[in-house]
């Protein structure tokens, strides 16, 4: 019985990592039935004993169900423990039990994930190095556990199916913990109007609300507070209820070669269509643009001289008193019977640089104010309160003529 006691220890070590929580349960009971029905005992060290919840009686082997299932397996003793009926019993040994929910357990014990690698991992199509390459098991990506071989793993993640190396992944609960490091994890609201809170209390500050289904990005650095997940939405980072989300990663799935080539595809066309949209609205606001200039144009070109001086008197002295406006007037006049610019109001009005021209065609449509009008018919007759001056500037920038806030030179 000792050998085959020793046989069963050998075949669990070398063979443990693909035993998880449940299939050390499974075990536990198939040998206890085995063993209690063929009357075996076996002497293991007395401080590995099993702890029990009920007494487990050797007379008989009724109640051998009950009895195991009362078992307490021990997480931190050695893989075969001698219980007081004489039953030998496979424990979970301190790389299976921990911290976890079955349902973790359950959910990672066939779980497959790629680990140092700068970009991807290659998934090949036989479990052969210098076989095709069908696909690409990416850092974030989950593989679901296939068969195992001489150093390969075969795997399924999304539609790749096909062989990676063993060498540069992990696999169940240390797959969990790897993906805990190098995944961003999201939390999902639950209810309506759920509120983001500025810390961790119902009385603190509510930064934003949120709708059902709503996504917020967790915040791992942030302090771990009971009862409450830290998350970020937008530039807001606050807490909300633990017990209206839930907590899961953001993995992926492999890509095969021809998925990648299409998404490549489509990217390039995305990009394309966007090129040729803005190209298409640039083309647009060209053509609105040179269809307003011409706009303002006609406008412009059918106002008479007075009209003209008038506006370029409100833009650049509307609000002054009216000897300032008749002096502005007086420039432009001055300027048309000087010899040394146009000879006309127009020409001189838009020469380049000399006056504020952008507005011209709104005033005129809108028609300059009266005090303008009466300016401007004053300084075509005439009228010079600067005394025959070319140039004007805002007061104290320049010696010369002051009217109102501006002087003349």
């Amino acid at each position: 019985m000792s050998r085959f006691s020793n046989t069963i220890s050998s075949f669990y070590t070398k063979n443990k990592k693909y035993f998880n929580k449940r299939t050390m349960q499974s075990a536990a009971l198939s040998m206890a039935m085995v063993l209690l029905i063929s009357g075996a005992v076996v002497c293991a060290p007395e401080e590995k004993k099993v702890t029990t919840d009920v007494d487990i009686k050797p007379a008989s082997t009724a109640g051998v169900f009950a009895a195991v299932s009362a078992m307490e397996l021990s997480a931190g003793s050695s893989d075969l423990v001698y219980a007081s009926a004489g039953v030998v019993v496979v424990s979970a040994t301190s790389d299976q039990a921990g911290p976890y929910e079955d349902d973790v357990y359950d959910e990672w014990s066939d779980k497959v994930m790629a680990k140092d690698i700068n970009d991807y991992l290659s998934i090949r199509s036989e479990a052969d190095g210098s076989s095709e390459v069908i696909g690409k098991l990416r850092t974030n990506d989950i593989a679901t556990l296939i068969d195992v071989f001489d150093g390969w793993y075969e795997i399924e993640s999304g539609n790749a199916h096909g062989f990676v190396s063993a060498d540069y992944c992990v696999t169940g609960m240390e797959a969990y913990e790897y993906a805990l490091d190098v995944c961003d994890s999201y939390a999902t609201t639950d209810v309506n109007g759920l509120r983001i809170r500025s810390e961790a209390s119902e009385d603190s500050k509510i930064l934003k609300v949120v709708s059902k289904g709503t996504k917020l990005e967790v915040c791992s650095d942030a302090e771990e507070i009971d009862g409450w997940v830290a998350v970020t939405s937008g530039n807001d980072t606050g807490y909300v209820k633990a017990d209206y989300v839930d907590v899961d990663m953001a993995t992926g799935e492999a890509i095969t070669l021809e998925e990648e080539a299409a998404a490549k595809k489509a990217a390039e066309e995305e990009t394309a269509r966007k090129a040729a949209e803005q190209a298409a609205l640039a083309e647009q606001a060209k053509v609105a643009a040179a269809e307003a200039a011409a706009a303002k144009q006609a406008v412009i070109a059918s106002a008479d001289d007075i009209t003209l001086l008038a506006a370029i008197i409100q833009i650049e002295a509307g609000s002054e008193c009216y000897d300032g406006q008749v002096a502005v007037g007086a420039v432009v006049m001055n300027r048309v019977l000087s010899g040394s610019y146009a000879n006309n109001i127009h020409d001189v009005i838009f020469a380049r640089g000399q006056f504020a021209t952008s507005r011209m065609s709104s005033v005129i449509s809108r028609g300059p104010k009266a005090s303008c009008l009466q300016a401007a018919q004053d300084a075509l007759a005439g009228s010079d309160p600067t005394g025959g001056r070319v140039h004007f500037r805002r007061a104290g920038s320049k010696d010369g003529l002051i009217i109102g806030n501006h002087v003349f030179y």
